[in-house]
């Protein structure tokens, strides 16, 4: 009786924790109705132009204002053609000192997002690869717990319910076994 309950217990948590996994997108994207702000590349010195760009929360969401103490608060808008999902400019990194600055975004919905802006010193070594764009993110080599489509939930919710299940087998044949 006493590894009944347990085993009873670890099965329901691990079906719970199977039952309860949020699928995730394979592209690796933002899951939907969640807003994001980037800059690219994510490190500049003072006088370059960068790219910013940001999604809203609800799609009705046509402006957001992005705001930093890297460069002057710039107001997005979706194109007028809604070619686009996302709301993107350019904006012309102020004089300021090297370091991290946060860039927040907040839309009309008041969903907001922030992400990391590193300003270089002025004359620092650009690393850019060949055809000039700067990579953005993670190296895409597949796999691994932090890939898209990885579910640690899922593998833990499976052995607790083996665990679980096995262990509720092994104490009803030791009760029947007795009798």
């Amino acid at each position: 009786m006493r590894i009944l309950r347990p085993a009873v217990l670890a099965a329901a948590v691990g079906a719970a924790l199977l039952g309860c996994t949020a699928p995730v997108r394979a592209d690796g994207s933002t899951a939907q109705g969640l807003p994001s702000v980037s800059v690219n590349p994510t490190f500049a010195e003072p006088g370059e132009t960068i790219s910013v760009s940001a999604t809203c929360r609800l799609a009705s969401s046509t402006r957001t204002v992005i705001t930093s103490g890297a460069f002057d608060a710039v107001t997005l808008a979706l194109p007028a053609d809604g070619s686009e999902p996302f709301l993107t400019d350019t904006v012309v990194i102020n004089h300021v000192r090297p370091g991290k600055f946060t860039v927040s975004s907040t839309c009309e919905d008041d969903s907001t997002a922030s992400t990391t802006l590193t300003i270089l010193a002025a004359g620092a070594p650009h690393l850019v690869p060949e055809g000039g764009q700067v990579p953005n993110g993670g190296a895409h080599t597949g796999g691994g717990s932090m890939a898209p489509n990885h579910r640690p939930s899922a593998a833990a919710g499976a052995a607790l319910l083996a665990s679980g299940l096995g262990l509720v087998a092994v104490t009803l044949r030791r009760r029947f076994a007795r009798r």
